[in-house]
């Protein structure tokens, strides 16, 4: 069976027993307590927590999931994996125990066709109920019942605020040949986490309490399923030729294509089953291959930090693996056409980002060869020293060094020192991570959002700004240096919570409002606001007449020129987007947006920099669609619906059940909370400043629109008319008349050049004549004027070849400055003249300094009134020297 018929027998199975099925959520994931999507359940925390309703009473899915906890066990055991996919059903308060197993059962015996003789169960050690529905109702014998601990048997491990309990593990014997040396090997197998006999399936999860911290359990009042069967485990089971799950239908043409690449590097077949550390490498690729492909194609871009250093991690460490094999060049990036034909039709995504994938990883690829190799000296350098020293610990600094400086994620150096039996400080790592995250937040100086007392108790603020810049409203709380006061006289600049605002609160990049409240006592000046605990509006500005008092009821008023300008820069974002997914390509996805009411940013995924042609070409399309003058509509609808029409919702960002879909005409559909003109036509015009980089991957395109772009043109137009009017030229002509001065003053440089260059050549045999004989030794000292030091230099060379043994001090006065050079031949450099010492001594005279070899070198001074002196003195100098 492939792994594609196993999905869709899954997912048919449940809807035929009354489950919604449900699509995959991207991996990104929005609860800020995790980083990416790790299990089928995480999508459905919320209702199982109870602060949302269930999407049905009854739920199953396939869910991309990524976990990075057991990343040191990958490739070692036949079951563990950086990338999955996780089948799953739930309940929702509908059925619980009995049903659940029934289910689990009648799909794994009857419909797949497991022998029931190798399936064996794990319990909870306290769970007498399931281990009776197993038994009884079930009718597995007690022998292949394990009750196991809280360690295996109970979800989550450690206590938290939400849902747990107990949960039944189904696993199937794979035979003696995946034993461990344990003779008394079972599901469990006492901790051994490479024992791969008893391979674990299917994992029922029965939600059916709350734990304090004490470990007090209370029921809750409708207990729930969650669970999840690892599709890649199953599809090993199901296909013979199978023995890991790197090796399925479609894992496995991965591994085959890394051992092909490993032999054309190595000039020989190289076969999978015959070298473990070449099996164990290929593995490993195939695993990180995968994640690296569904991370960038759900949004994900490499970087330093969160997400992003994951990915980078998984693609460095690949690449490190890959040198294992021979690998010597990038390679990551050619597996990412194959994955794509082999899901691409079950996951388009890896299609419509698989040309921009390829590209972002090469240039992944390319950046960590430069350093890899010097890394990998440095890290055998500290191996080293680390064992001279007699010693088994790598200094955690050290570790660090080889993070911040080569790239080195903390488990390949681990893993490469623990080749060698040395461990890594962690802990020390840890610390100078945090010194440097210290410094840097330091340096940074920024102070955020969010500092208003925790002590207060306020509700959620009301915001009317979609439908009014002006409203009534009752002051909260005033807060001064973030701590609560009843009231702000003329001249104080404080913190404003009102029940409700007119003012947009910033977020998603769109800059707050600014305006103004007005009561009988009190005039203030809102500089800007911004939200707090998401939910509550903060104003921060300063009183400018009058007392302002907690309680006080007051008319908000927004700037109402400022939120025009704000609303053209917002929607122009969104027709950008548009217009760079039609010009660049799908790939380009917004990753970041900056909207104020002078200008805007728009981040964007791209490989590299978007040529002039192209930014034409999106500026006019945007432009197009603001002649259009389309309408700009605001709709509200469930999230589900608002995806199913084919809106764009941001990576990473968490939505609420029902949300507000930005529709522009018929061509752009944005999941969106901020404010927007009402057509496109209001916007005027939208003009792009800049492009460049912001990150390995990313893109930044600067723009303004409105009454800013119009004033950019005319200052343009201004400068065009002034420049053609120096030129005396029409402004068309500007650019032909300026390539005609550009000619023409590069030839009077070069001639000029040319000039200062062959006029001490004329002199040359005049210098030459002048010469002193100073101990036999010939000696020009000479003033040469007009010239460059390029040209004194010359000079020098010239002067020197004419006497061909001797010595030269050459002088000029630029900028009523001295410069000298001293030329001395080998042979009389060997009776002891020193050009360097010659020149320095010279020099002081005119009150520098300078310095060189014995054969040749330069100075510069201050006083050019003393520079007969000094090349009078020149004589004495060397006399001096050639004496000693």
């Amino acid at each position: 069976m492939t792994t594609q018929q196993l999905r869709d027998t899954f997912l048919n199975f449940f809807k035929e027993h009354d489950h919604l099925i449900r699509p995959s959520v991207p991996l990104l994931s929005p609860d800020p307590t995790t980083l990416f999507t790790s299990a089928g359940m995480q999508p459905y925390m919320d209702a199982f927590c109870g602060l949302q309703p269930p999407p049905a009473p009854r739920v199953a899915s396939c869910q991309k999931c990524v976990r990075t906890s057991d990343i040191e066990l990958i490739g070692h055991t036949a079951r563990h994996e950086s990338f999955f996919e996780m089948l799953g059903n739930f309940s929702f308060g509908d059925y619980f125990k009995q049903p659940a197993i029934e289910l689990a059962w009648e799909l794994f015996v009857d419909v797949l066709g497991l022998p029931q003789d190798d399936l064996w169960i794990t319990v909870y050690e306290d769970d007498d109920e399931a281990d009776d529905i197993w038994h009884k109702r079930i009718g597995v014998p007690r022998e292949r019942i394990t009750r196991l601990g809280r360690g295996d048997n109970w979800w989550p491990k450690e206590r938290w605020d939400g849902p747990c309990g107990p949960c039944s593990e189904i696993h199937i014997d794979l035979g003696p040949s995946y034993a461990c040396d344990n003779p008394h090997c079972k599901p469990g197998c006492d901790g051994n986490e490479l024992c791969d006999r008893y391979f674990e399936l299917w994992n029922l999860v029965f939600p059916m309490y709350t734990e304090s911290e004490d470990g007090e359990l209370t029921p809750l009042p409708a207990p729930g399923i969650d669970t999840g069967l690892g599709l890649e485990r199953m599809a090993m089971v199901m296909q013979p030729e199978a023995r890991t799950v790197h090796e399925t239908d479609e894992t496995g043409p991965i591994l085959r294509y890394m051992l092909q690449l490993a032999g054309d590097a190595r000039e020989l077949p190289v076969e999978y089953g015959v070298d473990p550390d070449t099996d164990l490498a290929a593995r490993i690729i195939t695993d990180h291959t995968r994640a690296v492909a569904f991370l960038i194609a759900d949004g994900v871009m490499p970087s330093n930090e969160g997400a992003g250093y994951v990915l980078r991690r998984f693609i460095r460490r690949a690449y490190s693996y890959g040198r294992r094999l021979g690998l010597r060049e990038p390679f990551i990036h050619k597996t990412i056409p194959l994955l794509s034909r082999t899901m691409g039709e079950t996951y388009p995504e890896l299609k419509s980002r698989e040309a921009f994938a390829v590209r972002l990883i090469k240039g992944e690829e390319e950046r960590f060869e430069q350093t890899l190799d010097r890394g990998m000296e440095l890290l055998g350098d500290v191996l080293a020293r680390v064992e001279r020293a007699g010693e088994k610990l790598l200094p955690g600094r050290d570790a660090f060094e080889l993070y911040a400086t080569y790239g080195f994620p903390l488990d390949m150096t681990r893993e490469l020192a623990a080749e060698r039996g040395v461990t890594v400080d962690e802990a020390g790592f840890e610390a100078a991570m945090q010194e440097h995250a210290t410094i840097s937040a330091s340096m940074a100086g920024l102070r955020e959002h969010g500092n208003v007392s925790a002590s207060l108790d306020l509700p959620a603020t009301s915001f009317v700004g979609y439908e009014t810049l002006e409203s009534e409203a009752r002051v909260l709380a005033l807060l001064k240096d973030d701590e609560p006061v009843d009231e702000a006289g003329e001249g104080e600049t404080l913190e404003i919570v009102l029940d409700r605002t007119p003012f947009y609160a910033e977020r998603g990049g769109q800059a707050g409002d600014s305006g103004a409240l007005d009561s009988e006592d009190a005039h203030v000046d809102v500089e800007t606001t911004y939200p707090w605990r998401e939910t509550i509006s903060v104003h921060n500005g300063t009183v400018t007449r009058g007392t302002l008092r907690v309680g006080t009821t007051v008319t908000a008023r927004v700037d109402a020129a400022r939120r025009a300008a704000i609303e053209r820069n917002h929607t122009a974002t969104h027709l950008l987007h548009h217009a760079l997914r039609q010009v660049l390509g799908e790939h380009a996805m917004q990753s970041g947006s900056i909207v104020r009411d002078d200008y805007l940013t728009f981040d964007f995924t791209h490989f590299e920099a978007v040529d002039d042609a192209a930014l034409a070409r999106i500026e006019d399309q945007v432009n197009a669609h603001v002649v259009q003058d389309v309408p700009v509509e605001a709709v509200v609808m469930p999230y589900d619906d608002a995806i199913a029409q084919g809106a764009i919702a941001l990576f990473g960002e968490k939505y609420a059940e029902d949300v507000r879909m930005l529709k522009v005409g018929d061509f752009s559909k944005e999941l969106c909370g901020g404010t927007h003109v009402h057509r496109t036509g209001e916007i005027g015009l939208i003009r792009i400043t800049g492009e460049s980089s912001v990150a390995a991957g990313t893109r930044r395109i600067r723009a303004i629109s409105g009454l800013v772009a119009a004033e950019r043109a005319r200052k343009d137009s201004e400068l065009l008319a002034a420049a053609a009017r120096s030129l005396n030229c029409p402004p068309e002509q500007l650019l032909e008349r300026i390539e005609a001065q550009k000619q023409a003053m590069a030839g009077l440089r070069k001639s000029m050049e040319q000039a200062r260059h062959a006029a001490p050549t004329l002199d040359i045999g005049q210098l030459v004549t002048g010469a002193a004989t100073v101990a036999g030794v010939p000696l020009v000292a000479a003033h040469v004027p007009d010239v460059d030091m390029a040209a004194l230099r010359t000079a020098a060379d010239r002067v020197l070849e004419k006497l061909q043994s001797g010595v030269a001090l050459l002088a000029t006065v630029t900028d009523g400055g001295v410069r000298l050079v001293a030329k001395a031949s080998d042979d009389v450099a060997a009776r002891g003249a020193h050009a360097g010492k010659l020149v320095a001594e010279a020099a002081a005279v005119c009150g520098g300094r300078g310095g060189g070899k014995p054969t040749f070198a330069q100075a510069g001074a201050k006083d050019a009134s003393k520079l007969d002196e000094a090349l009078a003195k020149t004589a004495q100098i060397l006399e001096g020297q050639l004496g000693n």
